[in-house]
């Protein structure tokens, strides 16, 4: 999966649950009636929540020039991922309790503007640390789009409205993710590494800007800031079986694609002597492939239920894997014999993810933004050390590579396998029920 998957209105009906509208903290809140005078442009909440994923995507085909540039190991080089999965990851358990707390304008207007400051020093960076540091104050302030984006959707409109706005950003973000590789590539082939920063800054500052002039606060109260109440819900979200199990197989899930994304520059680079436009072209395959996986997960959630959904995604994807490494080992290494498999494994991710996900907020409900905050956390955290295992391991061949993709997609079928028969709460003293009968759950 591309990025942090969000389940779909019909995904989330599928475990029976409809309409939830909870505070961060557990207390149940009343559903907000449409409130459009303070909404923003949703083409503006789609540029802050995607401008991140953009950055991320777009800098990976120049990952073999940074090498050659810089005179660094690929391990030293893969940092510049690595550190930004983890800048996302602590980000996302932050913002959401900081924004209910001071407002998502100033929240929001001090993440873009880190963002910009991050950019400008990555695009002057000396050196590969100071890049490296950039790219984290890059992360930190890009995760402010990713976590408010939604939040601001759920201020200003009722629920089927939010529904329709998330989709549409969701979207845009998807396709800016696709494209973002081949601008990159193009980008850095014919202008040089530095000037993709140049186009994110120019980006960013027009998203600032944007933001500053158009934004109006959408939080009606705030609400205080208490951390012992906050870590008092992710230590009650640790001890859940069920929920670790669903979140770890969303973030497992996740590290195989962001393994892959990580290492095929290299390999078409080194092995195959490919220019990074090849990079670029090919990678919209895959990411066609999860968005025909999520529109398939949407048509299937009540047909199917969200347990087979899970278990069938997971399992195409390690299906995938293997060929890939059945491919790459006879007739050889090729382009096709990694990106086609990728694509079929796309698509599983497209079906089980939003499953996945919907899974883990529906263990406690009631502290459901809390729940989808730690999900992302875990997802980025694991792919970060994806990204690092495969940088320490050996680049002869792209079996390092399959390794590790391979293993996340058999520990995401164990963690989906196991969490689908798993009791989940359905919010009311002792009531739980397994996922599978969750699911078939009348609405």
């Amino acid at each position: 999966m591309p990025e942090v998957a969000i389940a779909a209105p019909a995904t989330i009906e599928a475990f029976g649950y409809r309409n939830i509208n909870v505070s961060a903290t557990g207390r149940r809140m009343q559903a907000n009636p449409d409130n459009r005078r303070n909404a923003p442009p949703l083409a503006l909440i789609a540029m802050a929540t995607g401008i991140g994923f953009c950055a991320l995507h777009m800098i990976v085909p120049a990952l073999p020039v940074l090498a050659r540039v810089f005179d660094s190991a690929g391990a030293q080089v893969q940092l510049v991922l690595t550190l930004y999965f983890l800048g996302i990851a602590g980000g996302q358990l932050i913002y959401g309790p900081v924004s209910d707390r001071f407002g998502r304008r100033p929240v929001l207007i001090a993440g873009l503007g880190l963002f910009l400051c991050g950019t400008v020093l990555c695009g002057a960076a000396p050196s590969l640390p100071v890049l490296i540091a950039g790219r984290v104050a890059q992360a930190l302030g890009a995760c402010a789009g990713i976590v408010l984006g939604r939040a601001i959707i759920r201020d200003v409109y009722g629920r089927d409205a939010s529904a329709r706005g998330i989709a549409i950003v969701m979207m845009a973000m998807t396709l800016g993710s696709a494209v973002s590789p081949a601008i990159g590539a193009w980008v850095t082939e014919w202008f040089g590494w530095r000037a993709i920063f140049v186009l994110l800054a120019v980006a960013g500052a027009a998203v600032l800007g944007w933001t500053v002039t158009r934004l109006a606060e959408t939080r009606a109260e705030p609400l205080p800031l208490n951390p012992a109440e906050i870590a008092r819900a992710y230590a009650l979200l640790l001890r859940s079986r069920a929920f670790m199990c669903f979140a770890l197989c969303t973030a497992f899930t996740s590290a195989s694609w962001f393994t892959f994304i990580a290492s095929a520059p290299y390999l078409l680079s080194d092995l195959l002597h490919e220019p990074p436009t090849t990079y670029g072209l090919l990678i919209l395959l895959p990411m066609g492939g999860y968005i025909v996986g999520n529109g398939a997960a949407v048509r299937l959630a009540r047909r199917m239920g969200a347990s087979a959904m899970i278990i069938a995604g997971v399992a195409l994807s390690l299906a995938s894997g293997i060929v890939m490494a059945a491919w790459c080992a006879y007739p050889g290494l090729s382009a096709l014999a990694l990106f086609l498999p990728l694509t079929v494994s796309a698509v599983g991710n497209g079906l089980s993810q939003p499953s996945a996900l919907a899974g883990g907020l529906s263990v406690y409900p009631r502290i459901a933004g809390t729940a989808s905050g730690f999900v992302g956390f875990q997802q980025m955290a694991v792919s970060s050390l994806g990204t690092l295992a495969v940088g320490l391991l050996p680049r002869g061949g792209p079996f390092a590579m399959i390794a590790v993709v391979v293993g996340t997609q058999v520990l995401a079928l164990v963690m989906g396998a196991v969490a689908v028969r798993l009791p989940i709460s359905l919010g009311g003293p002792g009531a739980s029920m397994p996922v599978e009968a969750a699911s078939r759950r009348p609405a």
